[in-house]
């Protein structure tokens, strides 16, 4: 008796670890409206949306076909390596943008 309750608490004590494991590694659900006005808000003043001509950065017409302005791959984790360190002539985003902030506006510029 005693050790079908030790396996019980070995067992409970394990699903909620599990639980809290993969809540803490789970990205936000992003929404694409809102990284809309988190562009606005902090994009927009140096990238285009709708062109390849240079702002004071690249224009972001296009990632939606797989391409980034650099040539390389559109993928969600650079898109988010480069919001959160950017190139050297660029502001990282890391510490401004909340995580739920970044999520919605890897997502929306996945759409240019």
């Amino acid at each position: 008796m005693r050790e079908r309750w030790k396996a019980g608490v070995i067992l409970a004590s394990a699903a909620v670890y599990a639980v809290f494991a993969s809540a803490q590694t789970a990205r936000p659900k992003p929404d694409i409206a809102r990284g809309k006005l988190v562009f606005d808000d902090n994009c927009a003043d140096c990238h285009y949306r709708d062109s390849k001509d240079e702002k004071t950065g690249p224009g972001l017409e296009g990632i939606k076909n797989g391409t980034l302005p650099s040539g390389r791959k559109a993928t969600h984790d650079r898109i988010l390596d480069v919001i959160n360190t950017g190139p050297a002539e660029m502001t990282s985003f890391q510490n401004r943008l909340t995580e739920q902030e970044k999520e919605d506006v890897v997502a929306y510029v996945m759409t240019l």
